[in-house]
C-alpha cells in the first residue's frame, strides 16, 4: 500500500485576557505572579505551526510518521512576554505476529522575555495518559516548598509501545488493540533539580478500543522510579483520542 504524506502550515494570532483569583492555599508562585503583574493581564500572541502525517490510519496506525512543530510568542506590547516551542514525533512500523511498534517523542521549551518569567499557567506539566503513565496527570515537575507542582520550562517525554490484536479477534478487526509499553519523561526548570533526577519511568499494559462513544484508552502502569512526593496513579483512562 503506498504511503501518502499530508503537510500543513498555519499562522495565527490572538489576544488573551487572563484573570487570576487567589486562595489561601494557592502556591506562593501564584502570589508572586500577582505581585509582579496584577490579577488581570492582556497578552498579544503570535503562533505558527507545521505538521506532516504519513500514517495509514488516524485511530489505529500500523505504519507511518506523524510530526508537528508549534511555536507561540507573546509580544512585548502586552503585559506578558514569553515564548514556547513544541515538537512531537510518532513513528509506527509493523512487526511480526501482526504487532505494531510505536515510538514517540514530545519535546517542549519555553521562557520569559525582557526579564519577565514564563507565566505559571503556560508552564509544562507531565504525568498521565499521553505522557508518563503511572503518575497522576500533571503531577510531574518541580515542586515548591509546600509540595505544590508548579510546572517547568522544559519538557522531554519518550514512549515506546507494542500493540497487538485481541486474542481470538478476526484478522481485519482493529476495533480493539492491546499493548505493552514503557514511558519516560521529565519536566524541569533550570537550576531547581539535577537533570537526571528529574526523569521518571514507568511500564505497563494498555487497551485501546474504538468504542461507540469514541476512542477509549485504558492503561495500568507501574512507576519504575519513584521519589518522595510523587503522586502515583496506576490505573488511568482517556476518552476521545488514541495515544
Amino acid at each position: 500500500m503506498p504511503i501518502t504524506e499530508t503537510d500543513s502550515i498555519n499562522f495565527g494570532g490572538r489576544v488573551e485576557h487572563t484573570k487570576v483569583t487567589l486562595f489561601d492555599q494557592s502556591p506562593p508562585s501564584y502570589f508572586q505572579f500577582v505581585k509582579d503583574f496584577g490579577t488581570s493581564t492582556n497578552s498579544y500572541i503570535l503562533t505558527a505551526g507545521w505538521s506532516r502525517d504519513s500514517r495509514d490510519s488516524i485511530l489505529f496506525p500500523s505504519r507511518g510518521v506523524l510530526q508537528s512543530l508549534f511555536g507561540e510568542l507573546a509580544l512585548p506590547i502586552g503585559d506578558l512576554t514569553y515564548y514556547k516551542v513544541n515538537y512531537l514525533i510518532q513513528w509506527f512500523t509493523p512487526m511480526p505476529l501482526n504487532t505494531v511498534l510505536m515510538l514517540r517523542g514530545d519535546f517542549g521549551y519555553g521562557g520569559g522575555l525582557e526579564n519577565k518569567t514564563l507565566p505559571f499557567f503556560k508552564a509544562y506539566y507531565g504525568g498521565g495518559v499521553g505522557s508518563v503513565r503511572g503518575y497522576e496527570t500533571a503531577s510531574l515537575g518541580p515542586q515548591d516548598i509546600q509540595g505544590n507542582v508548579i510546572g517547568g520550562r522544559e519538557k522531554i517525554i519518550a514512549n515506546a509501545e507494542l500493540f497487538f490484536p485481541l486474542p481470538g479477534a478476526k484478522a481485519n478487526d482493529q476495533s480493539v488493540r492491546l499493548s505493552v509499553f514503557t514511558d519516560a519523561g521529565m519536566i524541569r526548570d533550570a537550576g531547581l533539580q539535577p537533570e537526571l533526577e528529574s526523569f521518571r519511568y514507568s511500564a505497563g499494559v494498555g487497551v485501546a478500543w474504538n468504542s461507540p462513544v469514541g476512542p477509549l484508552k485504558l492503561s495500568y502502569a507501574y512507576p519504575l522510579k519513584k521519589k518522595k512526593g510523587d503522586r502515583i496513579q496506576n490505573f488511568q483512562f482517556q476518552v476521545g483520542t488514541i495515544f
